[in-house]
């Protein structure tokens, strides 16, 4: 899914937004944070997790330069794939709506991310972004461990995911 800024942001806030997942059963926030994937050619992606539900997303991969970016750029960068991830439905059919907040470990990201997302005109509280807690930030690395793990199989072995 391509869309242009603009589209994109209409997209996201016309989407419905819950304090819960729309199974109703777990808090709708959402722990995001750039990652380093170390294979041929290596690349970051955005890495989405729902620390109460386990549900992983990927989003990506980001502009190979995006390193070397101003933390400006960067930020603009995860805001448009934030906002993306919802409005693809983090890869489902169905709707998953806004999340009720989003939470990562990089506070100066953090920061730069809510600005640019006040600046898209994203409010009700999205454009402030928290940092996470430990117990979720343990969670957060354990889940991209099995997620990279899985991604490396694959990468090793295609015949085997097929």
């Amino acid at each position: 899914m391509s869309l242009d800024p603009s589209t994109l942001i209409s997209s996201f806030l016309a989407l419905p937004r819950n304090r819960l997942s729309p199974s109703g059963s777990v808090s709708n926030t959402w722990y995001y944070s750039i990652r380093h994937v170390p294979i041929t050619p290596p690349g970051s992606v955005l890495f989405l997790l729902n620390p109460a539900s386990g549900y992983v997303h990927v989003e990506g991969p980001l502009p190979p330069a995006s390193d070397t970016e101003s933390l400006a750029v960067r930020a603009n960068i995860v805001a448009l794939l934030l906002m993306k991830s919802f409005v693809g439905s983090l890869g489902g059919a169905t709707s998953v709506g806004r999340p009720w907040e989003w939470k990562t470990d990089d506070a100066e990201m953090a920061g730069a991310v809510g600005e640019c997302l006040k600046g898209m005109g994203i409010g009700e509280g999205l454009e402030a972004v928290d940092i996470v807690g430990e117990e979720e930030r343990r969670r957060a690395e354990e889940e991209w461990g099995k997620f990279l793990r899985g991604l490396v199989q694959v990468v090793d072995n295609p015949e085997s995911s097929a």
